[in-house]
């Protein structure tokens, strides 16, 4: 409901808090009507209607028209005029820093990109490089952009958790404090910036605010990394379990009394299913004699093992490979499997696998043999790849610049 007027809470208050219900609405619902926004926020026509009316003066919010007759329900009278967020009010920019890039990008609300850049990164990198990145391309993005500084939301910037040691980036108060982060960033840029972990971020990013049937779909993203991390958008919002502390996945048994890691129990996804761990499984049965045909993709090199060489060698009839790609993804089912159990989770996004459309069909296929089809098909292959991991970034500024704001400036 709209709040009214009370002791402790300014007019302001009100006002921004009474638009960000409206836009929630609008943002699930819509387009949509006035009189279908009075009703979803139980209140009467006459107060969305001088809020919303303020909205289009605006710009935030525009009119798109009259709604579609429904010839089951043939109304009198005038039709409904559907109302929708004005997606080019506002432009966010944001940006990633995962172990491999720094990304970076300029949306409008609704996440379309007007631009982007990338820079590839390693141990070599220093934070001052990173930071001198990050300021150089946004201010050179939003000159490009021909925008006004006021339609510029700000900044937001994920940094994935393995990253947090080098930014300088620690908890305080068992809360992340980017403060020293913000500082250094904020030398070199002229409009406000927030910051958070980055797969929170990109789960917000991957997530379809509107409603399906009415509800709202629990999302589990999962990324892979140099850690395995989750992060869980339960009813439009990110869990606050997992705003921190992404990486508690790796304590997640997939495989009793199964390999050990020190500081996490027997079977644990860090000692099965971490990259390090895939990737030594495949080491232990490497040679010219268990896996010739994976020897001979890899030119007898190790290091050259990776997702698209093991697949080769899996579609020749390398019976080794096949099997520790399979146990691999029976693994994997387990944890999906428990996952969506446990956050009714209908959809599970997995973030930096590296599988194309092919492989992908393949873990499917087995994941519907060893649990059902019904929970395979709530898997799905992230639509971020690595330079559109600044997608996570935009939504952070979005989310806390324009609707927890209620699109006032």
């Amino acid at each position: 409901m709209l709040l009214m007027e009370k002791r402790g809470i300014s007019k302001l208050d009100l006002k921004r808090r009474n638009r960000m219900q409206i836009l929630r609405v609008i943002r699930e619902s819509g387009p949509i009507s006035r009189v279908d926004v009075a009703s979803a926020l139980e209140i009467t026509r006459a107060a969305v209607t001088i809020i919303t009316n303020e909205m289009i003066e605006e710009g935030v919010l525009v009119e798109i028209g009259e709604a579609p007759v429904n010839t089951e329900k043939l109304q009198k009278g005038r039709r409904k005029i559907l109302i929708d967020i004005n997606v080019n009010s506002r432009f966010a920019l944001g940006a990633t820093v995962d172990e491999k890039e720094v990304s970076i990008g300029l949306t409008n609300l609704n996440s379309e990109i007007l631009d982007k850049a990338s820079m590839v990164i390693d141990e070599r990198t220093t934070s001052k490089d990173i930071i001198n990145y990050i300021i150089n391309t946004s201010n050179e993005m939003v000159e490009n952009s021909c925008l006004t500084k006021d339609k510029i939301l700000g900044l937001g910037v994920g940094v994935v958790p393995s990253m947090w040691g080098k930014l300088k980036i620690f908890y305080k108060d068992g809360v992340l404090d980017f403060t020293n982060f913000i500082d250094k960033l904020s030398s070199g840029l002229d409009f406000e910036i927030h910051c958070g972990n980055a797969i929170g971020l990109m789960a917000l990013a991957s997530n379809d605010y509107r409603t399906q049937n009415g509800y709202q779909m629990n999302t589990a993203f999962i990324h892979n990394g140099n850690q395995v991390n989750l992060a869980v958008i339960n009813k439009n919002e990110l869990s606050s379990d997992y705003i921190s502390y992404t990486s508690m996945i790796e304590k997640y048994i997939v495989c009793p009394n199964g390999k050990q890691y020190e500081g996490y129990p027997n079977g644990s996804v860090k000692a099965e299913l971490s990259r390090t761990a895939m990737l030594n499984a495949f080491y232990e049965i490497y040679s010219k004699d268990k896996t010739p045909v994976l020897y001979e993709l890899t030119e007898g090199d190790k290091t050259k093992i990776n997702t698209e060489n093991v697949f080769m060698a899996l579609m020749r009839g390398e019976e080794t490979v096949k099997n520790l790609v399979d146990d691999i993804i029976a693994k994997y089912t387990v944890l999906l499997n428990n996952l969506a159990i446990s956050h009714f989770a209908k959809r599970i996004v997995l973030h930096n696998f590296k599988l194309n459309e092919k492989q992908f069909d393949y873990v499917k296929r087995e994941m519907i043999r060893l649990v059902s089809e019904e929970i395979a098909d709530r898997v799905v292959l992230s639509r971020l790849d690595g330079k559109n991991n600044f997608l996570g970034g935009c939504a952070l500024i979005i989310q806390d610049n324009f609707y927890v704001r209620g699109g006032m400036q």
